[in-house]
């Protein structure tokens, strides 16, 4: 995700008023198997009863996931959701919530990371991602905009997280925030991370 340099889209306007944005409603469905990028609205009633961050990203995995999913396979889903208040310029309002289905106990998982992906996921214009499918290459997801698309990065393979996000820096450009996996994620261990 790009994020765009100055002011966090969020607190008032040119004099800095107190109306709050950022809840756009929008929902970012990629499907890794068929290679497709969607943009659809978060269900208005989802959105009202789970707000954002944790519950939302529940709310959609929970959803798309099948009972029964092998949690390494493609029936597993990723819900990625920012905080409510993510992105809005209130201080510490930064946490990014991901919701999943566990590959070491098969459970209903979460985890949340704070730091610049919620913010530029929120400025980029999306209240949610939810990512279903697997994919048979290396591939690349790029928010930015209101825009999304999947790109083939063979390249990055193999990488650490570490090298992977210069990997990326280089090739797409400064100012990107990324959420990336290494060997592990790629060999499918049970105890793998998401790095943002």
């Amino acid at each position: 995700m790009r994020v765009r340099r100055g002011r966090p889209d969020g607190l008032g306007g040119a004099k800095g008023g107190t109306q709050v944005k950022g809840v756009t409603g929008k929902l970012l469905v990629v499907d890794l198997t068929k290679g497709t990028v969607e943009t659809e609205q978060v269900p208005e009633g989802t959105q009202r009863l789970f707000l954002g961050g944790w519950g939302l990203a529940a709310a959609l995995a929970y959803e798309a996931i099948p009972k029964g999913a092998d949690p390494l396979g493609p029936g597993n889903a990723l819900a990625i959701a920012p905080g409510l208040l993510t992105g809005t310029g209130i201080p510490t309002a930064s946490k990014t919530a991901f919701a999943f289905r566990s590959p070491l106990t098969g459970t209903f998982c979460r985890s949340v990371a704070g730091a610049w992906l919620g913010v530029s996921l929120r400025k980029a214009g999306f209240d949610a991602v939810l990512i279903t499918g697997a994919s048979e290459r290396p591939l690349a997801l790029l928010i930015e905009d209101g825009t999304a698309r999947l790109e083939e990065v063979p390249e990055l393979w193999g990488l650490d997280t570490r090298a992977a996000r210069a990997a990326i820096r280089e090739k797409f450009g400064e100012g990107w925030r990324t959420a990336v996996i290494g060997p592990a994620g790629e060999k499918l261990s049970k105890i793998s991370i998401i790095d943002c």
